[in-house]
């Protein structure tokens, strides 16, 4: 949500947006995390939150449940052909918008080619590319640099080298830095 929400404060302004993929469930390995627990008082909290957000911003939402939390990385890897496209935001809106909307699931690589080609990507290509070992060691590199940076979840962003991450702390740092014409 915050990602929608970066992108409509940003735009006219002249501020790049820039996009580097994290695979969460690698971060947890990492880390020795996890993902919120179903059923636990933080997961019923987090899609209240989440719902209350979305709400707020006017932002269609509808928590997976059956499928949370889902194996994204095969999404992840295609975010990289999309930015090879210059897609990377109609790509990203489009998994967003099928995971968090519709509830599809992103995990299969045959939903991603018809999200791929939805956004104007060739569904081939985009299978072939996710599969690649230079893909893949691209996305490991990444969410390793991620966690040598301190991130420890998602969403994060940085900006002017300082580290924020939630939802609803993006939401207000944005709408603060952003009114002040610092950023």
């Amino acid at each position: 949500m915050a990602y929608y929400k970066l992108l409509e404060m940003t735009r006219g302004r002249g501020i790049e947006v820039r996009m580097v993929p994290l695979f969460l469930g690698g971060l947890f390995q990492i880390t020795k995390d996890g993902p919120v627990p179903r059923g636990s008082n933080e997961y019923d909290y987090m899609v209240r939150n989440l719902e209350r957000i979305s709400r707020t911003m006017g932002i269609e939402f509808s928590f997976p449940h059956s499928t949370f939390p889902i194996n994204s990385v095969k999404a992840l890897r295609g975010s990289y052909f999309a930015e090879l496209k210059g897609k990377t935001h109609d790509y990203a809106s489009g998994v967003f918008r099928e995971y968090w909307v519709k509830g599809t699931d992103i995990s299969e690589a045959n939903n991603l080619g018809r999200i791929a080609e939805s956004t104007g990507l060739g569904r081939s290509e985009f299978l072939e590319f996710i599969e690649r070992e230079d893909t893949k060691l691209r996305l490991r590199s990444d969410t390793n640099q991620a966690y040598e940076r301190g991130v420890f979840g998602a969403p994060t962003y940085f900006v002017d080298g300082e580290m924020y991450w939630g939802t609803p702390e993006v939401l207000w740092f944005l709408t603060e830095r952003l009114s002040q014409d610092k950023l």
